[in-house]
């Protein structure tokens, strides 16, 4: 089993189940990331920023990255009830992992839920894109989708990302989704922030992600 995430290919079912063949999909954060420009200007203050002091952005980039997957494979293993084989992980991105694990352990004290699906694979065949869940989870009742992230901060596109997901899945999937949450874990103190997302504003962020993905389609044009 390979712990950092490869490049995962989203096909139609739908033309699988009729010739074994199905067509590839792009995937959520690929539109997301080509479409949207909105948090360009910060990322790119910060990368000179880094760049002025002598560090490589691209590879303090890809650390960052690196250990957010250890972190997300931490949480995958203690649901699944499997031993983390972390053997592709080096000894930084371990130890901030397993202080974002932690806050995330901290999180569910408070937070008894049932677990449904856990690095689910989604795919809308009606806007013809693909992702991958982070969890699903029964609460009171209610059927939760939750990302997690481990940035400093929330940023539009990751509601918008959330958005994607949520009309994925209810699409194919017979029980909706009624409750829209991320879940922010801090790899360097152990603490955590729990947004709920209004049906408001996952509305709002689903009309963005259906232009991104017009766009991702005319970008092609060009």
């Amino acid at each position: 089993m390979a712990k950092k995430k490869a490049h995962t290919r989203y096909r139609s079912k739908l033309q699988l189940l009729k010739n074994g063949s199905g067509m590839i999909f792009p995937g959520v954060t690929t539109i997301i990331d080509s479409q949207l420009g909105w948090n360009k200007r910060v990322l790119m203050a910060w990368a000179r920023r880094e760049a002025l002091k002598g560090n490589d952005p691209d590879v303090m980039a890809q650390e960052a990255a690196d250990s957010g997957t250890c972190t997300h494979y931490h949480v995958e293993c203690h649901i699944k009830g499997e031993e983390p084989n972390l053997e592709d992980f080096t000894k930084d991105q371990i130890s901030k992992a397993e202080t974002g694990y932690l806050a995330f352990l901290e999180w569910e004290k408070n937070n008894k839920l049932e677990y449904v699906h856990i690095e689910y694979p989604v795919v809308s065949e009606l806007l013809q894109y693909g992702g991958t869940v982070d969890m699903v989870a029964k609460k009171n009742g209610s059927l939760w989708m939750i990302d997690l992230k481990t940035s400093k901060a929330i940023y539009p596109g990751h509601k918008i990302q959330l958005a994607a997901y949520v009309h994925a899945y209810n699409e194919q999937e017979d029980e909706p989704i009624t409750e829209y949450h991320i879940l922010q874990l801090n790899k360097e103190d152990g603490s955590f922030q729990h947004h709920p997302i209004s049906k408001q504003v996952l509305d709002d962020s689903w009309e963005v992600f259906k232009h991104c993905r017009e766009l991702y389609n005319l970008k092609k044009k060009f």
